[in-house]
């Protein structure tokens, strides 16, 4: 069946950027779109009428965590540490909260918070999402038929989603003195790592290859050296990307100094990580001072020329206190880059603005990561680190992954910049209606895939069972 959307404004690639055409139309054939740009006047077997609308390529959310978040709400939040081992900003959330949190949360409450997410992800325009999850920390000994469960929900939900089972060589938290502890978990590490492997090797492409898999090792400072070899030697063989939490915290990168004899960059190097399908979830430090320009210039080299993405996730920084130091400098060193909103809000407006302001008071200037930068990182940013150049683009070829934003409202009349708007004023509340693989899942504002009420009331009631458990 052939479709077209038109009397909006039209957010079409030109083969370098996007730009905007006004009074457009996108035309799609089943999954495919066969024209953007400019309206013909073509006819078709449906007709979708964009008036006061842009409709944009769906977002891609490069770095989330869908089955723990609702549950770690209010303890990660306004809290600081008096530890001397880690930055102030990170030590309770990671090293404290964060484990205990996920230890008690089971595996209903892991599937029923991942129901809950992709009804958001869906509601708030992101069409491709990267789930990373966990391993033996959160409920469920390292079960991977969680993994299994949350990954159907993701493909019944409509999403494009790439499941990303975590798996380390050692677990971390905080020691009765206030500092960080780091413990091996020896045999079962690598059962977990082969199970995660047999479950990208069996999972990867179903749901009408909506559902597709990457090798997702757990923190740089909780993995060995063989186990990031072992990572890549297997990504290579399956042909699935990489995603590797690195440049999350001080504490890590003195960590991988200590005990590595060299830097988070040198560490991926030596054990060939770096490369086109390879993603730096979080980057924000990467060297001893947390600068971008501080790295050496070698290791800068090497994650440009590689075509490594680092992938920022601004906001859940922002509000611990931090910042990246910045996207404008990774832009400068020609360094790839893509967004995630890693926690809640699963909202990418959110996470786009905040990577615009965030990186203005950094620099000090209103001139760096502008708008149409940051929408570039949000769409063709994270789709290219998936290796997917049919995604994040309204172009010929490309995937029908469509979202249709309002701008018939009090705060987008009138739009001069469709890219500013977007980036500096819209929120995810404005998605009207949301496309992937040319289905809809979201008509005016309501998901038609998921049952959200449900959904809401499982969670909340799930949340009870955790917070009974929680030992904090």
């Amino acid at each position: 069946m052939r479709t077209v959307i038109r009397n909006g404004t039209v957010i079409a690639w030109s083969g370098e950027r996007h730009r905007a055409v006004e009074n457009g139309a996108v035309v799609f054939e089943n999954d495919r779109i066969v024209s953007a740009g400019p309206d013909d006047g073509a006819a078709a077997d449906r007709e979708i009428d964009a008036t006061g609308r842009l409709v944009i390529p769906g977002l891609v959310n490069s770095h989330l965590h869908v089955t723990d978040t609702p549950y770690t709400k209010g303890y990660l939040e306004e809290i600081g540490s008096s530890s001397t081992d880690g930055a102030p900003t990170n030590f309770f959330a990671l090293y404290k909260a964060l484990p205990r949190v996920r230890a008690a949360t089971d595996a209903e409450a892991q599937v029923a918070a991942a129901e809950c997410a992709f009804a958001e992800l869906a509601l708030t325009g992101s069409t491709t999402v990267v789930e990373l999850g966990y391993d033996f920390e959160i409920g469920g000994d390292g079960d991977i038929s969680i993994t299994e469960r949350v990954a159907d929900v993701a493909g019944r939900s409509g999403l494009r989603c790439y499941s990303g089972p975590r798996y380390r060589s050692r677990y971390y938290g905080d020691n009765e003195k206030g500092g960080v502890f780091y413990r091996e978990y020896g045999a079962r590490a690598q059962k977990r790592f082969e199970d995660c492997v047999a479950f990208c090797r069996t999972w990867n492409g179903r749901y009408d290859d909506r559902l597709r898999t990457m090798l997702a090792p757990g923190q740089i400072d909780t993995c060995d050296a063989q186990l990031l070899k072992d990572t890549r030697r297997y990504a290579d063989e399956l042909g699935i990307p990489i995603q590797l939490h690195a440049g999350q915290s001080p504490n890590e990168y003195a960590r991988v100094r200590e005990t590595e004899n060299r830097t988070t960059v040198e560490l991926m190097m030596d054990t060939s990580l770096l490369g086109p399908d390879f993603i730096v979830g979080h980057g924000q430090i990467m060297s001893g001072d947390g600068d971008v320009m501080s790295m050496g210039r070698h290791e800068a080299a090497a994650l440009r020329d590689s075509q490594t993405t680092i992938c920022h996730l601004p906001w859940v920084k922002a509000r611990r206190g931090g910042v990246i130091d910045s996207i404008h400098k990774y832009r400068e060193l020609g360094i790839r880059q893509c967004l995630g909103t890693d926690t809640y809000p699963f909202d990418m407006f959110n996470d786009m603005r905040m990577a615009s302001v965030v990186c203005k008071i950094v620099e000090k200037t209103a001139e760096v990561a502008s708008s149409d930068d940051v929408f570039h990182m949000a769409t063709v940013g994270g789709a290219d680190a998936l290796g997917r150049p049919d995604l994040g683009r309204l172009a010929p070829g490309c995937k029908a992954d469509i979202v249709l934003v309002r701008t018939d409202t009090p705060k987008a009349t009138p739009v001069y910049d469709p890219f500013k708007f977007l980036v500096l004023a819209a929120t995810g509340g404005d998605v009207d209606r949301v496309i992937v693989d040319g289905r809809k899942i979201v008509r005016d504002g309501e998901v038609l895939t998921i049952d959200v009420p449900a959904a809401v009331r499982q969670v909340n009631e799930a949340s009870e069972r955790v917070r009974a458990a929680l030992d904090l």
